[in-house]
């Protein structure tokens, strides 16, 4: 009898930390040769922000679903299925894993709990991203001072296909300040622009950084 209550027992807090799961995940899946990176934050009341635009210390839900709405959803839970509901109308249940109380898997994704920034600057360092979609690709340069202030290069271009020839890019440089919570990064250029981006330490070994679905190498 007291086998069958802790085994009972068991069983409860199992389920109880896979329901109540909760927090940022980076997932990641491949396309072909190429990584595609996303982020999934699951709050405690079973809602569900995709990619959120306005940071994630804190989240801001009802900020998300007005801008943001086919990213924002409302979520159960029945075995390895999640049914969401998303903010535009559209319904879907998507495969979900686990490992232990955290989300392993989710839509054919790997998944893996964020890992916060231990530091509030860089120490001096120069990152560089590259990005393509078909004919558009675009390269960014960052430098990120010790003393919050950050500098960027932007390139930009679009080659010709088909019985089209050529190709057409343009470059920008602007500075600023940056600032960093957590999961959180918010760069403030000098323009008078905000970019919120969520990031985290690249954890295979390198020295990189993913920012929104870009890793960046160290230079």
């Amino acid at each position: 009898m007291k086998n069958c209550f802790i085994a009972f027992l068991l069983l409860f807090l199992a389920l109880t930390n896979t329901h109540g799961q909760s927090g940022l995940y980076m997932r990641t899946q491949m396309w072909g040769s190429s990584l595609d990176v996303s982020w999934l934050f699951f709050t405690t009341d079973k809602k569900l922000v995709r990619n959120p635009q306005f940071g994630v210390n804190p989240i801001q839900y009802a900020k998300e679903l007005a801008a943001n709405p086919s990213n924002v959803a409302t979520y159960t839970l029945s075995g390895n299925k999640m049914n969401v509901k998303w903010g535009n109308g559209k319904t879907q249940t998507v495969n979900v894993e686990f490992k232990g109380s955290e989300i392993s898997a989710f839509d054919g994704g790997l998944c893996s709990k964020a890992s916060p920034f231990k530091f509030s600057f860089f120490p001096d360092l120069t990152y560089a991203g590259f990005a393509s979609a078909g004919s558009v690709s675009r390269s960014v340069t960052l430098f990120l001072g010790r003393d919050g202030k950050f500098r960027d290069s932007r390139l930009g271009a679009i080659s010709g296909s088909g019985n089209v020839s050529g190709a057409a890019a343009s470059t920008a440089n602007a500075a600023g300040t940056y600032s960093i919570k957590g999961n959180t990064i918010t760069f403030k250029y000098n323009s008078g622009k905000e970019w919120i981006v969520v990031a985290q330490p690249y954890d295979l070994g390198y020295n990189d950084i993913i920012i929104n679905d870009q890793r960046f190498k160290q230079q």
